[in-house]
């Protein structure tokens, strides 16, 4: 019942909020396209408006909110609720179509379901722009034509976003503009991946000439548009190549010569700088309609589960410079006992945590901040960090890539033969290392003043402690027998540096390797491993587009692999009976 009160609540909420935070945006970089604009500026608002959409690039407030403690964060583990026998609705958490008190995977379209239409209605810009284009002169085609461009690989990067989720999905007739397929087909989902990768090259190829034949007033423009790089195209060049490389590298088990001519093409003009832009919140906490507000409102679903703090944290559970990873006082919160403990998945055990003398307990809000630290009554279990995290609003930027995604795929590529990168994969997973390392201290020092009289939670960054650790994992990766001991530490690190903010790709990515293993959940002495593979369709699919999905209708559940699953992975199990202390 309480959960339902809140979903009302949630909605009046939402509304006000997404209106607020959008006239945010708009007065920080105009639409041209509302304010009638001489003949062809109206593109730059196209772009602008497809850059900006929540839920693409900018993490929306009501998806996190619905997937918190019953979505992909939970099943994937890269962030998990303090589980006891207590909570009898995951007695069933492993029957994926009607579990969990009837919700199963996905119970509410609101939550990662919600992508697809968001992303069919959201995008539609582009088929504006297509038809438009057609009709203008060249000279006015010169001066739009950047925009297009750049609005075609958003539209296609979401799109392969819908196909990590949902396997087939409708591509190639779809975004047309004026002239819309009002019931297109669903597309061969490995053809729509490599249609979206000859796309990518194709405009990182372009895009460079495409700019120099702008007249300097549309230069000019472009850059006032352009709140992400400032106008700068040698950096999109960059940034698109490493979704290519991304992109690549996820279909290599099924496509390996394809795959190996993108990548090899990719690596020559990668990302030296973090690709990512602010989310324009000056909020912090339960303030705003941005990602980090579901954060702050669902903390009792933020704790950080062993099969990331168990590979952070090596040695006691005392934080030990020159011996546990870094980054682990910046991801995380120290329990009660002053040390850092990862969240079992053991549900059985953990019933004992909430017995005499223990007594403990967790919040619901992340500003509790002097009753979850070193506090009798606090968490004996680590929470993710509310200075990184929660209450950190105005410097968690919008991440497009980050460097040290870039390294792990690099390495990958590396290790599997895909493409000879100039380095050894060890080294790549080194680069992978200090780059996640900087990546959090930044955000996290970011808010260094906020509860400055809190240290703990704003730990001091060393540089040397980076360098040797990184060392350590290098010449442990090194050390692994074999190619899946080594895609181990790969995907563990991966984990470590996506954690709670990317659990989307983190799902991608454990249902396409297989790693890092997960912990199994025991529950009242029954052990549950489930699998989801993929989300089932918006129903209003099946009433809307019905001829078309039956072609699909066979897949639609929760268990179908997507296609990019190598055949040796298939009904494969990601769940290890013990997670070591890597």
């Amino acid at each position: 019942m309480m959960k339902k009160i809140l979903q009302i609540i949630f909605a009046v909420i939402l509304i006000t909020t997404i209106f607020s935070c959008t006239k945010k945006v708009q007065d920080a970089y105009p639409n041209p396209n509302t304010v009638d604009p001489p003949s062809g500026n109206k593109f730059a608002g196209y772009f602008t408006n497809m850059l900006y959409q929540w839920k693409f690039y900018v993490k929306d407030y009501g998806e996190y909110w619905w997937e918190s403690d019953l979505g992909v964060g939970m099943y994937a583990q890269t962030h998990v609720r303090y589980v006891t026998p207590r909570y009898a609705w995951y007695s069933d958490y492993d029957d994926l179509e009607n579990g969990e008190g009837g919700n199963g995977f996905q119970g509410s379209s609101n939550g990662v379901q919600s992508q697809y239409g968001a992303c069919y209605s959201r995008m539609r810009d582009w088929g504006t722009m297509k038809l438009e284009l057609e009709g203008l002169a060249d000279e006015q085609k010169n001066d739009v034509n950047v925009y297009y461009q750049l609005g075609t690989v958003f539209k296609d990067i979401w799109c392969a976003r819908l196909v990590d989720f949902f396997n087939s999905i409708p591509y190639a007739d779809a975004f047309q503009g004026k002239s819309n397929v009002f019931f297109p087909k669903f597309d061969d989902p490995k053809q729509t991946y490599l249609s979206i990768l000859q796309d990518l090259k194709d405009i990182s190829g372009s895009l460079q000439s495409d700019y120099d034949k702008m007249s300097s007033s549309a230069q000019a423009l472009f850059k006032n548009q352009d709140f992400v790089f400032n106008g700068d195209v040698s950096k999109w060049i960059k940034y698109i190549n490493s979704e290519r490389l991304r992109l690549a590298v996820r279909i290599s088990g099924v496509a390996e010569t394809e795959a190996k001519a993108a990548i090899s093409d990719a690596i020559t003009n990668l990302p030296d700088f973090e690709c990512q832009f602010s989310s324009h919140t000056t909020e912090v906490g339960g303030a705003g309609g941005y990602w980090s507000r579901g954060v702050y409102e669902t903390q009792y679903a933020h704790f950080v589960p062993n099969v990331i703090m168990k590979r952070m944290n090596l040695g006691n559970l005392t934080y030990e410079p020159g011996t546990d990873d870094p980054r682990l006082p910046v991801i995380a919160m120290p329990t009660k006992f002053n040390d850092y403990r990862g969240c079992s998945m053991n549900a059985d055990t953990n019933q004992v945590y909430y017995t005499a003398p223990y007594s403990e307990t967790y919040y619901a809000y992340a500003d509790n901040l002097d009753a979850s630290l070193n506090s009798s009554s606090g968490n004996g279990r680590s929470m993710y960090n509310i200075a990184t995290y929660a209450m950190n609003g105005p410097n968690l930027p919008a991440k497009m890539m980050s460097l040290s995604e870039t390294d792990l795929f690099l390495a990958e590529a590396e290790l599997k033969g895909l493409a000879n990168t100039g380095k050894t994969a060890g080294e790549h997973i080194k680069d992978a290392v200090i780059h996640s390392c900087n990546y959090w201290y930044a955000i996290n020092q970011a808010n260094a003043a906020w509860r400055s009289d809190v240290p703990v939670v704003h730990p001091a960054k060393s540089d040397a402690d980076i360098t040797n650790y990184a060392e350590t994992v290098k010449t442990l990766f090194e050390s692994q027998a074999t190619l899946e001991d080594k895609m181990e530490i790969l995907m563990q690190q991966k984990y470590i540096h996506l954690n709670i903010n990317d659990s989307y790709e983190l799902w991608a990515e454990l249902r396409r390797t297989r790693h890092p293993l997960l912990e199994p959940m025991l529950f009242q002495g029954v052990t549950l491993t489930p699998q989801p593979e993929r989300v089932k369709y918006p129903s209003n699919e099946k009433a809307n587009n019905f001829d078309n999905y039956q072609s699909v209708v066979s897949d639609d559940n929760y268990t179908s692999p997507i296609f990019w699953v190598p055949d040796n992975k298939k009904g494969t199990s990601w769940y290890g009976t013990y997670l070591g202390r890597y």
